[in-house]
């Protein structure tokens, strides 16, 4: 299916909605005593995660009949198309289950493999982020507002997550010169702090699912900032198994000597 660019604003609305409706449901589920359960891979789930899903994916299969909707909990399906949602409807279950209000949820719409569109919701705070492919949004306390990463401070601000800090990270973070600070956040948010200029880089080691990232890489996208893979390039979407590598998020004030010191560490 192709997806006309003029259309771009009445889906990202629609996403909007739609992750409205998710996470009056998660803060429900939050708000009382639940279960948590374990996956196949040993990663918590919960009824939240499961109700969300369900809410995200049957509005999208309503509404986009023919676009294909991939999400963290349904089975992965062979598909041909370029177009197709990516969707975490609970991302950072782990946050959740400790109740530091650091999950979210997360939409993205891929087009050729790049990813285009994405709303990113904090349902403890109703914060929502956006792009709706031409800029990136925050909506905070009925205030929507245009942001960007754009901001210059006097030294390097570094997000990193709060329940996956790796080795790799904590002796890279050891081996920069450069004057920094860091702050541990958990889920999608590292992706928000940067795109709205509170922090100018985030960097993540190991393997993560292209539904982690996709709603934020289209944020970051369309507020001056990149997502590159540990080869410098652009990160795609559409790989067969759903599997990133590692990747680097970063404002366009992080020069390139500094992404190649990082890659090569």
């Amino acid at each position: 299916m192709k997806i006309n660019s003029n259309d771009f604003k009445d889906i990202t609305g629609f996403l909007r909605n739609v992750s409205k409706k998710a996470s009056k449901k998660i803060l429900e589920i939050y708000n009382h005593s639940f279960d948590v359960k374990k996956k196949l891979d040993d990663s918590p789930l919960t009824k939240a995660d499961l109700e969300s899903n369900d809410i995200i994916c049957k509005s999208l299969e309503q509404e986009f009949p023919n676009i294909p909707v991939i999400s963290e909990e349904n089975r992965i399906r062979d598909y041909k198309e370029a177009v197709f949602f990516l969707v975490d409807p609970l991302d950072g279950t782990k946050e959740f289950i400790n109740k530091n209000g650091e999950f979210t949820v997360n939409i993205g719409l891929v087009i050729d493999n790049i990813s285009r569109l994405g709303v990113i919701e904090i349902p403890v705070t109703g914060v929502q982020y956006f792009s709706d492919g031409e800029s990136s949004f925050k909506f905070e306390k009925k205030n929507l507002k245009k942001i960007s990463s754009l901001n210059k401070r006097n030294k390097i601000k570094i997000v990193v997550s709060r329940s996956h800090l790796d080795s790799f990270t904590i002796n890279l973070l050891k081996k920069i010169k450069n004057e920094h600070s860091t702050l541990k956040v958990g889920s999608s948010i590292k992706f928000c702090l940067v795109a709205e200029g509170q922090a100018d880089l985030y960097l993540r080691k190991g393997n993560t699912m292209e539904w982690d990232t996709a709603a934020g890489s289209a944020i970051i996208k369309t507020s001056h900032s990149k997502v590159y893979d540990f080869s410098l390039k652009e990160l795609q979407y559409g790989k067969k198994d759903f599997r990133n590598s590692s990747f680097i998020v970063c404002n366009e004030n992080i020069n390139k000597d500094f992404l190649e010191f990082i890659t090569n560490s």
